[in-house]
This record gives structure tokens, sequence and C-alpha cells, in this order.
């Protein structure tokens, strides 16, 4: 493999790495353009935007994706069981109180966001899954996570003396989120040359649309530089942990609810590899949606999200479809990422 193709497979995971080195020893350019504004609009808002906007653009066609039961399954799993496990991350702070709670918020807040945007269908088609049913399953989570979303991430701030309005918090999700990825799938479905854009130089657009997840992650960081530098070692290891452990429970849960559902071969491992995933940009937009001394004081958790994300990135295996196969190779997955450090879970995009 040359260098440019070893660049272009992992330009996330180094972009990643690149970014947070360098916010953390060179602060002063991120701090800077945090403070720039356009029509009072910051650059993070615009960038987000511009992801979901691109998100929506390149979104196949979802035809051979109407699979109820299966759609249903990964509905419930990635809007309600997966995001239910931020509550007892919130409560290792009473047997621990010595922990820090904002770090702990911010891994919940990364458990309620819903499952990836562009890599899960680039993840699924490696693992010879139904790509359709993973576009459709990623297109309606998304559109629904905004509305559950804001009703989850003020019961996550609710012990602080800080209150977020959930329509306030749904307002701007709207805004960050559905809006945008609306007017990236209208204007796919409604303007045909720009479709034959999108199709075409499909990749390149995917490389757009990490910049901007790299510039709004680049911003966040030199914003939090002070509160991630000064954090105690203790909270560090034990939110990474959380971090790993959490992913881990994430992949167990969709093995055991797929192979339950009894569900075909293809459809069984998307909904065990999508299920297990959280997305990255709406991570990211569900941050800029707090209020201003929310978003201060949380920003270095979500940096955690990222260093976790990096550690436990590998590529996603070629899974056989035949029934005993299916069943068997997640098992060996885990027992191998249990043995090696390795986790199973894409840079969640």
């Amino acid at each position: 493999m040359g260098a440019q193709e070893f660049i272009l497979k992992n330009f996330l995971i180094l972009g990643l790495l690149t970014v947070i080195t360098f916010g953390i020893i060179c602060p002063g350019p991120g701090q800077f353009l945090n403070s720039q504004t356009i029509f009072n609009l910051t650059l993070t808002d615009y960038a987000i935007d511009l992801i979901f906007i691109i998100s929506g653009l390149c979104l196949d066609t979802i035809a051979d994706a109407l699979q109820p039961k299966a759609l249903t399954l990964g509905m419930v799993l990635v809007l309600f069981v997966t995001p239910s496990m931020a509550f007892p991350i919130l409560g290792l702070h009473t047997l621990i109180p010595s922990l820090n709670e904002s770090f702990l918020h911010g891994m919940a807040l990364f458990c309620i966001v819903p499952t990836t945007l562009s890599s899960g269908v680039t993840m699924i088609t490696q693992a010879k899954g139904n790509v359709s049913l993973a576009i459709l399953l990623t297109t309606v989570t998304n559109i629904f996570g905004v509305f559950t979303m804001s009703l989850s991430a003020p019961h996550i701030f609710s012990l602080t003396t800080i209150k977020i309005s959930t329509w306030e918090m749904l307002r701007e999700l709207l805004v960050l989120t559905l809006l945008p990825l609306i007017i990236g799938m209208s204007l796919r479905r409604l303007v045909g040359p720009l479709r034959e854009l999108a199709k075409k130089f499909k990749k390149p657009f995917g490389l757009g649309q990490n910049s901007c997840i790299l510039f709004v992650v680049l911003l966040n960081i030199s914003k939090a530089r002070d509160n991630l530098v000064n954090a105690a070692p203790a909270d560090l290891a034990v939110c990474l942990t959380l971090a790993a452990s959490v992913h881990l429970v994430y992949r167990i849960i969709g093995y055991f609810a797929a192979t339950a559902a009894n569900l075909p071969p293809r459809d069984w491992v998307t909904i065990c590899l999508m299920c297990s995933q959280k997305s990255l940009p709406v991570c990211v937009s569900v941050l800029a949606a707090l209020p201003q001394e929310l978003r201060e004081n949380r920003v270095s958790s979500l940096s955690l999200a990222l260093w976790d994300m990096l550690l436990s990135s590998s590529s996603t295996p070629s899974w056989p479809c035949d029934g005993q196969s299916r069943r068997t190779a997640p098992l060996r997955l885990i027992i191998r990422r249990r043995s090696k450090l390795v986790s199973l879970c894409w840079v969640d995009v």
C-alpha cells in the first residue's frame, strides 16, 4: 500500500490525531477561529451544517431496504436501548464521588446520539451486509434522533444548576442536523447534475465532510485545552475505559438482539454492526446545541470520546453470510479484541 492510499484510507484517523495534538500544543489559532462569527453564526455552526448537507447529498438509494423486522429492531436499539447506557454512566459519580462529573456528562452525551452517517455504508459494504438497510436505518434514526436527543439531553444535566430547555434543544438540533440533512437529500433528488456529481466524486465529497469534522474538532479541542491538560489522570483513565467498555457492550447487545430476531444473514450483519456505532458529527452538533456554560465545561469530554474512537478503530471484517459463520464470527472477534486490545468499532462519522 502506497503512502497516498494509506493516508486516504485512514484520513479521518490520522486527521484526528493531528488536530487533537495541534489543538493541545498550539491552541491559539483554534481559539481565535472560535471567536469569529458570520451573520451571528459561528464557524462551527457552518461546518456542522455542511457536514449534514454532504451526508444527505451522498445518500444512495434505499429501494431494497424495506425490511420491517430488521428496521424496527435497529430503530429500537439505536434510539432507545443503546442511549439507556448514559444513565448507568452518570450513576458512577454516586459510586465514585471523586470523578470529574463533566467527563461523565460528555460520555453520556456520546451514548444518546444515533448511529453513524457516512462510514456506516462503507462498513456494511465491507462486511457484506444489507447496504440499503444501513442507509435507511441511518437516515431514519438520525431524523428521529433529533427528537429523542432533545428529550434525553436535559435529563443528563438535570442535576446541574444550568437547566436546558427541551424545545430550545430541539430547535438547535433541527437547524444543525435535520434541516441541512433534508436539504442535501432534496438536492440529490431534485438536481440531476448534482446527483451525478455526488455519485462520481463520492470519495472527494467524503474527504470534504471529514475535513469539516476535523475543523470542528480542532476548534473544540483548542477551546478545551486547559481543561483537558489539567484533568486528573485517574479521570481520564476511567473515561477511556468506560468508552471502550460501552462499545463492547453495544456490540454484544446487537449480536444477541439480531440473533434472537432470527434475521436473514445480510440483515443480521447490518443490525449487529450499525447498532454498535455512534455518530461523531451528531455528537458535535449536540455539544453545539448546549447552553454556552455547559458547552465550555464539557468540551473536553468530547475529546475523550475522540481518543476512544482513535484507539478502538480497526478495519471491519468481511463476515461470511452463512448461518453458522454469521453467529460465531462476532464472538471470535470479541475474543480477539479482549486478547489484543483491539475494538471492532470504526471512527464514527
